[in-house]
């Protein structure tokens, strides 16, 4: 998933889809305000958690919280494939944390992605440990507290 074999193109958008996205921008606000209060949830179910990092809020700025992203410290031994994997095996979906671009396939063989895999080490250091955990508008505080108790179990810490 995400492991891009080529590069392609693909801007057309339907009439549909034009008309669908023209009305979720007429509730921008209610939308964004609903992703915040789905982080927030997971925010204070795994505050106490060492080991685990969720999206950064830098000061002066509002994130949309599109996804919610957790990074995990290498201490837990599971990469991200591992842990989307047991994951699933109870039946929750998580996706994976983007890989560095310079990584996948499609731009391998670029000279550009070759000085990136030299120069990104951040990315690289983080990319193997990260997936973005069930953020959908039909979550619940309930479903929260269930995907941080499967999650807590997964990695070893409750």
């Amino acid at each position: 998933m995400f492991w891009n074999t080529e590069v392609a193109y693909k801007y057309k958008m339907s009439s549909m889809q034009a008309a669908l996205g023209l009305a979720q921008l007429e509730r921008i606000d209610e939308l964004v305000e609903r992703k915040r209060q789905i982080f927030n949830w997971y925010q204070s179910e795994l505050d106490s958690v060492e080991g685990i990092t969720l999206n950064y809020e830098a000061p002066d700025t509002k994130s949309t919280y599109w996804m919610v992203t957790a990074v995990f410290d290498e201490k837990f031994g599971l990469k991200k494939e591992t842990l989307m994997a047991l994951m699933s095996k109870k039946s929750i979906d998580c996706r994976p944390f983007f890989y560095p671009l310079s990584s996948i396939p499609a731009y391998q063989d670029l000279e550009q992605a070759k000085r990136a895999r030299q120069r990104n080490k951040n990315a690289y250091k983080i990319s193997p440990y990260g997936i973005n955990l069930p953020c959908g508008m039909n979550m619940t505080k309930e479903k929260v507290g269930y995907v941080c108790k499967i999650l807590e179990s997964v990695l070893g810490v409750t």
